[in-house]
């Protein structure tokens, strides 16, 4: 169904005007539009025959409640499960064996995860949105796609699909379960259970490495972003919703974060900044229960920074990590990426937030609320669990390594 903002423009003479409007009654339409059985039969018939098939998880699985039902698809085919590139929310449980987490938006690392598949199942997914243009097509030739969306703008809007079924995840994604049982053959079944296995010990040695290096980089001096990122996981409550608007700071976020059910997670979908200070408001007072953290970029912060005037004036328990690299960090990462003028003279016009430096702290008390500068990783831990036991909102402004070419 529709949805999204809306805006309704009334002139001030019909804002004045009275009379007598019949408003009607409103029309609910129920989405969950199951695939048709010869769609879901296809389907099955691939990816039971597929020896290494990977699923895509799109904002549709989690906007539907359709966790549960993927993740027994997934487990019945043995499947790893990445979410979409650019992901709203929680797509997919991360305690999960077959979790992999997002797929990077660079090409070449897409193609690498993609590689030995046979069958790619996009589900609700907006199949891989990248950042830059590269040489490089993320699709290996040849991969058999399946996609379900309840959208039908999404499917083959970016790659064709060789079965397009049109529908719920959650109200389709059973009936694909049914057929896949009739179709798997034994041996199919217990190759499936060897491949489950595979993935969770890739997925367990990855998250050792990740954590091996943060070890390594503890003791640096300004933080690094995987530092920042793992002493912000380890210390979070089990409840607590994350709004990341971190932009280059939290690409380790997605893999330490135990992110567990629709709204654990919200990220940013469009390309512009400024969205992650309103969009943790708006996220307290739905889920005013839930602890609420908000990872903003430095240079995401000075777009909507006057919503902590919003915090403090309602009393929005919400606490603003202001990820500080003194720039615009991604802004340098992609023109450096791009091998122009500035790669070649180290030159990055107007992206650097220096001479003078901001005072993010000042800022926040200048708008009624308490913060304070973090230059050690140890004292960032304090300053975060002191902030969660707060009852209004609380800035922590980290200081930030500031190195960006790879």
């Amino acid at each position: 169904p529709p949805m999204g903002p809306v805006f309704l423009s009334l002139p001030a003479d019909v804002l004045k005007a009275e009379g007598e409007v019949d408003l009607g009654a409103p029309t609910r339409i129920d989405p969950r539009l199951r695939a048709s059985q010869a769609a879901i039969e296809a389907a099955a018939e691939i990816l039971s025959e597929a020896k290494h098939p990977i699923i895509i998880a799109g904002d549709a699985v989690a906007r539907g409640d359709a966790h549960a039902e993927l993740a027994r698809v997934a487990e019945l085919l043995g499947a790893p499960v990445y979410q979409q590139t650019v992901s709203g929310t929680c797509n997919f449980p991360s305690s999960h064996p077959l979790s992999l987490g997002p797929i990077p938006r660079v090409q070449r690392t897409a193609r690498q995860a993609l590689q030995d598949a046979d069958a790619l199942f996009s589900v609700g997914a907006d199949l891989l949105t990248m950042s830059l243009p590269s040489e490089i097509d993320p699709i290996p030739p040849g991969l058999t796609i399946i996609h379900l969306h309840l959208d039908p703008w999404e499917i083959g809007k970016n790659y064709p699909a060789r079965i397009a079924v049109l529908g719920d995840p959650k109200e389709t994604l059973p009936e694909l379960e049914k057929a896949l049982k009739e179709k798997m053959s034994e041996n199919r079944r217990k190759e499936a259970q060897l491949s489950l296995e595979q993935v969770r010990q890739i997925k367990e040695k990855t998250l050792l490495g990740l954590r091996e290096k943060a070890k390594e980089e503890r003791e640096r001096m300004p933080i690094t972003p995987l530092v920042l990122m793992e002493a912000v996981c380890d210390i979070l409550p089990a409840n607590a919703v994350v709004v990341d608007e971190t932009i280059s700071s939290g690409r380790a976020l997605r893999a330490l974060y135990k992110s567990e059910d629709p709204h654990s997670y919200y990220g940013m979908r469009g390309g512009g900044i400024g969205w992650g200070i309103p969009a943790a408001l708006g996220v307290k007072l739905a889920l005013g229960d839930r602890p609420v953290i908000a990872l903003i970029g430095d240079g995401s912060a000075m777009y909507s920074f006057q919503g902590l005037w919003t915090a403090a004036h309602y009393g929005l328990a919400v606490v603003f990590v202001i990820c500080n690299n003194s720039g615009y960090r991604i802004l340098k990462e992609r023109t450096y990426a791009l091998h122009g003028y500035s790669a070649k003279s180290d030159a990055y016009i107007g992206m650097d937030l220096e001479r003078p430096g901001i005072d993010f702290v000042g800022l926040a008390r200048a708008l009624g609320v308490p913060g304070e500068r973090c230059e050690k990783i140890q004292e960032v831990k304090v300053a975060l669990a002191r902030a969660l036991s707060q009852q209004g909102p609380v800035l922590i402004d980290v200081h930030l390594d500031h190195s960006f070419k790879p």
